[in-house]
């Protein structure tokens, strides 16, 4: 094997027409960075002329025309050292059309610096969680460049689901990018595969129309169940566009009304006139636990009660400090736990007579939860759940906060579907 071979073996090379010079290798510092600088050649005998066609046959009709030198190809990184190709390319001329062409390879792109290699590698990079400004430092590349790259991935038909619709779905939005309509993208996750089926780039209830309607009516009709917040204008457009699915709303925000609802009153009692004032404030999460979880025996010294107490005791005499809080605890742990035991009687029992004096946020709370009651039932009758939409969501937003977000949605859709492995552009 010559220096050549073994010099293209280290670079990843496969172009036949590539020749290296002897001490083609040199150590340059370039923006007080060493990077190792390899200098070739490109040169071979072309078969035809690309600007007239002309078949090259000898001498008479395309010869050698002088070089094109120090063109600058920028490859991956070896040893952990920014790598340069400065390549020298082949001129010719052709005697029939009397026009000159430059010699080309396969390892850039026409008119471009950044190598295929390079570009690959960028590609996987995307793949990972992380912003483009640390993508384009490990690829000694500009974040332009890296840009420009997700921009061309975004182009492409990202979400390829041939006019089917799975048979359970979860849906939800989440804050996209500011070209989103209304600044809110709304996400569509396949139950059975636990992966995304769609982002759409507006959750206004129109475009979620027109978007499930580019489905047949076959296909929308074969839907039986989907899951949602309790965001009642999407109930009205789920039932107006699926007729035969059962909508189950999701029992954690079933939970988060009513927790709301008591953590508000406790947050009324949190004044500086109130003697508790500091009881309430550091003891609001067990305030929010289930009082069957609380601890009875376990005594700790409570620096607040200058005594050891339980957690049971100091549930006991902060409830008893003021009656509206009282009420609308034992209100909420009725809701608590007949939802967590799936006791759906009990739940309608209490939602439908409630105490005259539970807080306002309570009332407000009831309300809502009696606004939603024939959907509820579903979520004591089945196991469906928002939960992997709502994991989706929190991958997005890991994703939006690593990269400092992003000015196009579609962007921001194409870095989704790279992460989470549903796009891969080195496969298609």
């Amino acid at each position: 094997m010559t220096h050549t071979d073994y010099t293209k073996n280290i670079l990843n090379i496969k172009d036949d027409n590539i020749y290296f010079y002897e001490n083609c290798l040199e150590n340059v510092k370039i923006n007080n960075t060493v990077t190792k600088i390899f200098r070739g050649y490109l040169t071979y005998t072309p078969e035809f002329c690309p600007k007239c066609g002309c078949v090259n046959e000898g001498f008479d009709d395309i010869i050698k025309w002088n070089w094109k030198k120090n063109c600058k190809i920028k490859l991956p990184k070896v040893s952990n050292y920014n790598t340069l190709l400065i390549l020298d390319k082949q001129r010719f001329y052709c005697k029939h059309c009397h026009s000159t062409f430059t010699a080309s390879t396969n390892i850039v792109k026409f008119r471009k610096q950044i190598s295929i290699n390079t570009r690959t590698s960028v590609i996987l990079d995307l793949m990972n969680k992380g912003s483009e400004l640390e993508i384009a430092k490990r690829n000694n590349i500009s974040t332009n460049s890296v840009n420009r790259i997700l921009h061309d991935i975004s182009q492409d038909k990202l979400i390829k689901n041939n006019g089917l619709l799975p048979t359970s779905f979860g849906i939800d939005e989440f804050s996209a990018t500011k070209d989103t309509i209304s600044r809110m993208a709304f996400i569509i996750v396949n139950h059975s595969s636990k992966r995304i089926f769609d982002i759409n780039n507006s959750r206004k209830s129109i475009d979620i129309e027109h978007y499930f309607k580019r489905y047949s009516k076959q296909e929308r009709d074969k839907v039986e169940f989907i899951t949602m917040d309790l965001y009642k204008p999407y109930y009205i457009l789920m039932h107006k566009l699926f007729r035969n699915a059962t909508i189950v709303p999701d029992r954690f925000h079933i939970v988060i009304q009513f927790r709301n609802a008591l953590d508000k009153t406790r947050i009324q009692l949190c004044k500086k006139s109130n003697k508790n004032y500091n009881k309430f404030k550091k003891y609001w999460k067990l305030i929010l636990k289930c009082e069957d979880d609380l601890d009875t025996s376990t005594q700790f010294y409570s620096h607040y009660f200058r005594k050891y107490v339980t957690e049971d005791y100091i549930i006991t005499y902060l409830i008893n400090t003021n009656h509206e809080l009282f009420v609308t605890y034992n209100y909420y742990q009725g809701l608590l736990k007949s939802l967590r035991n799936r006791d759906k009687n009990k739940f309608f029992s209490i939602i439908d007579n409630p105490s005259s004096d539970i807080s306002i946020y309570a009332k407000k709370c009831n309300k809502t939860l009696l606004d939603m009651k024939k959907y509820l039932a579903n979520a004591f009758d089945y196991d469906f759940s928002n939960g992997i939409v709502e994991g989706t969501n929190n991958v997005i937003k890991q994703i939006k906060h690593t990269a400092y977000g992003y000015r196009k949605f579609s962007h921001l859709k194409a870095r989704i579907m790279l992460i989470k492995g549903l796009f891969n552009p080195l496969a298609a």
